[in-house]
Parts: structure tokens; C-alpha cells; sequence
């Protein structure tokens, strides 16, 4: 898919994790691999466990595979040309199970300049896989650590009058 077709496809799109109008898509990025959680306890009284993710890194790659973006965190995202994003706000839509919910996330770049200058959405679209919904996690797997295979496309958006 290329840039022009996320432009058009905005209204096939959960209305929520739609980029408002006044922005162009500038960058796209696909991640692939694998996505860490552990079995942890969420609550005491009654006792209740949960899958919380363990490591939120994830490499985001081009359409010639090269590493462009690393997401350190949940919110906060670095390119390769220094150039930094912090994630402000998320929307999330069900994309089914397992899948990671599609998203929006509204971002405030760095002052460093480069490709992530002046981006102010990123959106999560097409996701396959990423949840460990299939999983029991109880006190017998407390602990316990899984490793789950995801896929999502990445678009980056800017003003357009910027």
C-alpha cells in the first residue's frame, strides 16, 4: 500500500482512529515480530491475573526492510536520523481477537529535526496477531512470560500546512 491509498481508504476506517482533516500521510512503516508479556497479578481482593505487556520496543521497517523507526516505549518513538515523536494520547478500536486493537495516537515531535519533525498522528491499521488472549494466565502461570507473533501497518501524519 502506498501513501496516496491510506489517503483514501480514511473512510473505511473506524471513525475514531480516523486522522482529522488538515493532514497528509508522510511516512509508512510495517512492524513485524514479536510482542513480550507476563502473567501478573492485577488485583488482590478477590485475586485476578492478567497478560501485561512486558517489553513495548518494536521496530517499524520500510517497503526495502530497512530499520526506520524504533518505538522504545509506548510512547515515545526515535527515527534513525535522530529525529523523536512523544506519544500525547491514544485511541484504541477493536480489531478482534487476537489482534492489537487498531489505534490513533495523537504525538508531539521532538525538536530535532528529520522525518518525524512536525508529525502530529500516528495510526496502527491492519493488525494481525499480537494479543496473548489464548493464553490462561492464573496463579499457576504467575510470572510466566510469552513471546506473540504480531504484524500492523504504521502511517505517520502531518499538517499540511506545515
Amino acid at each position: 500500500m502506498n501513501l496516496t491509498q491510506y489517503l483514501t481508504q480514511q473512510p473505511t476506517l473506524p471513525l475514531d482512529i480516523r486522522v482529522p482533516a488538515g493532514h497528509l500521510a508522510v511516512l509508512e512503516a510495517r512492524g513485524i515480530g514479536e510482542l513480550q508479556y507476563e502473567c501478573q497479578a492485577v488485583n488482590r481482593a478477590p485475586f485476578q491475573y492478567a497478560w501485561l505487556p512486558r517489553d513495548r520496543s518494536i521496530e517499524l521497517r520500510d517497503s526495502a526492510n530497512n530499520r526506520i523507526v524504533l518505538a522504545r516505549s509506548a510512547r515515545n518513538w526515535l527515527h534513525r536520523d535522530g529525529s523523536e515523536l512523544a506519544v500525547k494520547e491514544f485511541i484504541e478500536v477493536n480489531n478482534g481477537d487476537p489482534n492489537l486493537p487498531l489505534q490513533r495516537a495523537r504525538v508531539e515531535p521532538g525538536n530535532q529535526p528529520g522525518a518525524l519533525h512536525n508529525i502530529s498522528y500516528i495510526q496502527r491499521i491492519r493488525t494481525l496477531g499480537g494479543l496473548p488472549s489464548t493464553r490462561n494466565c492464573s496463579s499457576a502461570e504467575l510470572g510466566m512470560r510469552v513471546n506473540v507473533p504480531y504484524e500492523a501497518d504504521y502511517v505517520f501524519w502531518r499538517p499540511t500546512a506545515s
